[in-house]
């Protein structure tokens, strides 16, 4: 069981590799300044290398995550969470990463309670791997 456990673990880590690109390009027109910050923190690289930091902000009555500076390994499948935690036990989807590189920023469905969300992640949803996560304080 520990080597089938292992071996699927090595697989994963190997299929998020650089196959199935994301751009490493975006223009991204979220003004922070006309928004008021909630909480913000810094990506840290769960076994591949992301870096940059994240932000939650309310604009117009609506929450937007932006990531700026942000960098991230490329892999496939890879989406924007915000969880609750860093394991993505309860999280909402902000949809695919637009790009390995640069600001970007991306509308929250909904009005959760920002108190309740404490992670934001970069994960690989074909393969469930973290690619990424940066706690919001």
């Amino acid at each position: 069981m520990k080597k089938l456990f292992v071996l699927t673990f090595l697989l994963a880590c190997i299929s998020c590799q650089k196959e199935n690109a994301t751009p490493s390009n975006t223009a991204d027109t979220f003004d922070p300044s006309k928004a008021t910050l909630i909480k913000g923190g810094s990506f840290i690289g769960v076994n591949h290398s992301v870096s940059g930091t994240s932000a939650l902000y309310e604009s117009s009555g609506k929450k937007i995550v932006l990531l700026d500076p942000f960098t991230s390994q490329n892999g496939p499948d890879l989406k924007v969470y915000l969880s609750k935690d860093q394991n993505a036990s309860q999280y909402i989807s902000l949809g695919k990463l637009k790009s390995t590189s640069g600001k970007q920023s991306y509308e929250v469905p909904g009005n959760p309670d920002a108190k309740d969300y404490t992670h934001v992640l970069i994960w690989c949803e074909q393969f469930t791997v973290l690619f990424g996560k940066s706690e919001l304080k």
